[in-house]
């Protein structure tokens, strides 16, 4: 088989980014490096936002009381959270 180097696509030989599998699922998601306390903070911060809409709020509600394996599904699957309100952002409330 003809590798990418040799066909001319690729003219550096740096690996590429690994893409997430089953057995590194958080590879690249900066949302599993987070504490609890700042997923907790997280999600207070979108419940006491004026701005966030009632259907986020009520998704913080539900990440406040769920399992951390639930906690990991309601972040990968509303990354607006944690991009909008996350550690980094001026909204977040430690």
């Amino acid at each position: 088989m003809i590798s990418e180097f040799d066909m001319g696509l690729r003219f550096d030989k740096k690996p590429r980014k690994k893409r997430p599998t089953p057995e590194r699922s958080d590879l690249g998601n900066p949302i599993l490096t987070m504490t609890d306390k700042e997923i907790f903070n997280t999600f207070a911060s979108v419940i006491d936002a004026p701005e966030a809409s009632p259907f986020l709020k009520r998704i913080a509600q539900a990440g406040l009381v769920a399992m951390p394996e639930d906690k990991a599904i309601i972040l990968k699957s509303w990354p607006y959270i944690f991009m909008q309100y996350g550690p980094h952002t001026k909204k977040y409330r430690p």
